[in-house]
């Protein structure tokens, strides 16, 4: 397999964020966009509402979570040993684990996503978090790009934005911390590979066209790391980790190294595997 060139991760320890084309073929991207598409189909079945009939969160994006458990199509994409292996190179540390996947589909006419970090979210403290997001189709600033502020992984963990209620008071672009920057948005061809730290700032653009927005996203975490917080968070409690303890187990399958392509097999489905899995609260690491 092919390493990340040395100055593609300086640019992520700089920026938080980074743009890798090609990572990923298109007939690939093709062949794995109609495996999720079926999955969605499959997670929302019988949902009839048109986007204003949504919660504003709703209306951001449709959220299919944990896919590999469900559909065995659209695991070989989210065990991708190219893409796991540049996500440990990304974070400069030896092994990564599956933290989720998940499709986000934001339809037309979709409003913004509200800028916010991702790891404040979960009860990890500081462990090392990426996100790898695969925009199907590609990305457009008319069809709901995303956007990054740079450097703003090195600020720490902020206050959590409340993204189940939009009109939440705490806007993260106004905190003082940032000092006023504000997200760069990246237009991105199929077959690329866009990636984040968790505690880069980052938000979506609404989408004004009349397609929906295809993106399916990995989300790995630093293997070796301890839980930090006793709050609810489903695939610690599901693994039953405790506070201090490894985050490893059931449902939190070790990505890089794998010395094959071997999948394991999903862990028993525990209630409903899509939703909103994010705590709402103001958290600290």
């Amino acid at each position: 397999m092919a390493a990340l060139e040395a100055e593609t991760v300086e640019r992520f320890d700089t920026d938080g964020y980074v743009v890798t084309p090609g990572l990923l073929p298109v007939g690939e991207m093709e062949r794995y966009g109609r495996a999720i598409d079926r999955a969605v189909t499959k997670r929302i079945a019988g949902d009839g509402r048109t986007v204003d009939e949504k919660s504003g969160y709703e209306q951001s994006f449709i959220q299919c979570m944990r896919l590999w458990e469900t559909d065995p199509e659209v695991a070989p994409l989210t065990f991708d040993r190219r893409l796991a292996e540049a996500a440990a190179q990304l974070l400069r540390v030896d092994r990564v684990r599956l933290w989720q996947d998940q499709a986000l589909y934001k339809e037309p006419g979709g409003r913004i996503t509200d800028p916010h970090q991702d790891a404040t979210f979960w009860p990890i403290g500081d462990t090392p978090l990426i996100s790898a997001w695969i925009p199907l189709d590609g990305s457009t600033i008319d069809g709901g790009a995303m956007g990054y502020v740079p450097g703003s992984h090195r600020l720490g963990h902020l206050r959590t934005v409340n993204l189940l209620e939009t009109s939440d008071a705490y806007e993260i672009l106004a905190d003082p911390a940032l000092e006023g920057r504000l997200p760069v948005y990246v237009e991105a061809p199929k077959g690329t590979v866009v990636w984040h730290h968790g505690l880069t700032v980052h938000a979506a653009k609404a989408n004004r066209t009349p397609a929906t927005r295809r993106a399916f996203t990995i989300v790995y975490i630093a293997d070796g790391h301890r839980r930090a917080k006793p709050w609810p968070s489903f695939p610690l409690d599901r693994a039953g980790v405790g506070v201090g303890e490894p985050m490893e187990g059931e449902g939190l399958p070790l990505l890089w190294p794998r010395a094959d392509d071997t999948i394991p097999a999903p862990p028993p489905i525990i209630g409903e595997p899509t939703g909103p899995q994010v705590k709402t609260e103001p958290a600290r690491p």
